[in-house]
């Protein structure tokens, strides 16, 4: 029966705990938690029905069978890093394209940094990719990522915390003269409210409170974009909830129950290890860094 190897990251993980000898070294050195690098092992092993390494009190040793299997990936290995040397020899100056992909929502968030990026470095094409679906970037489906909510674990991925954003309840004033201004908690129940649609609600802390707490019944207009959700409130078609920062830039929206509701939400830099260091990367991280700070400092 052939092996089948249903995942080549676990092979990766695996070889990073051969080649360090403990989980504890090798998740460190792949900036992921210690659960993930032994759920990978696991997986690895039962995907190919064999015992890769000897578990000891003061690490993991190799398996005869392991040492097979990962001096093929030293080989791959160090062909990956070959390749990182000679995009990096190649991609030295800011040119081509770069290739940028986060959620539709966080354009507002982003605008300036693009035209900040683009006024710098105008011979670099810049492609932002607006999907929902996290793309892959181990594929070269995208450069960098902005990505918000949980720690990103992929271990070939590079990931850079840049800011906590916060995101509260609006309304644009419009709804406030028709509907009045909510005082308590309570008076939410005689208003309508702008969510996201089935499956999308987890990922926006906004959405999955509003699922939980608000009935169906109020819910008078469901998105698949937050893009939309931002427009849908400043149409003044319900309250809804904005990252602050970007409800700033509506003078007709105001806060509701400010104090009482908001969400704490992780933004992240999200980069491959073999193009992290390319110059157009590097380029555009660092105009990230200093627009979130600058976020972070004025909230």
């Amino acid at each position: 029966m052939a092996i089948k190897f249903e995942d080549w990251q676990d092979v990766k993980v695996a070889f990073e705990v051969a080649r360090l000898g403990t989980l504890t070294a090798a998740a460190e050195e792949l900036n992921v938690h210690h659960s993930t690098v032994l759920r990978r092992i696991n997986n690895l092993e039962k995907n190919l029905n064999a015992r890769l390494f000897h578990r000891h009190a003061r690490g993991y040793k190799v398996t005869e069978i392991g040492t097979k299997l990962f001096a093929t990936a030293q080989t791959i290995h160090s062909s990956l890093e070959q390749l990182h040397n000679d995009i990096v020899a190649a991609d030295s100056t800011l040119r081509g394209s770069l290739l940028l992909t986060t959620v539709s929502g966080f354009m507002d968030i982003l605008g300036d940094v693009c035209e900040q990026f683009q006024a710098l470095h105008p011979q670099v094409q810049l492609e932002v990719i607006l999907e929902q679906k996290r793309l892959r970037l181990d594929h070269g489906q995208a450069h960098i990522a902005v990505r918000a909510g949980p720690r990103p674990d992929e271990g070939d991925y590079i990931a850079q915390h840049l800011a906590q954003l916060s995101s509260g309840l609006y309304a644009n004033k419009r709804y406030i003269n028709k509907y009045g201004m909510p005082k308590l908690l309570s008076d939410l129940q005689q208003h309508n409210f702008v969510s996201g649609v089935a499956g999308f609600n987890a990922r926006v802390p906004y959405f999955a409170w509003a699922d939980e707490h608000i009935p169906a019944s109020q819910i008078k207009l469901r998105v698949s974009e937050t893009a939309e959700a931002t427009r849908a409130i400043i149409k003044g078609l319900g309250i809804g909830g904005l990252q602050h920062d970007v409800a700033a830039q509506y003078a007709d929206l105001v806060p509701i129950l400010h104090n009482e509701l908001h969400w704490p939400t992780d933004i992240w830099l999200v980069t491959h290890h073999l193009v992290h260091r390319t110059a157009k990367v590097q380029a555009f991280a660092e105009l990230l860094k200093t627009h979130f700070s600058k976020l972070t400092a004025n909230q």
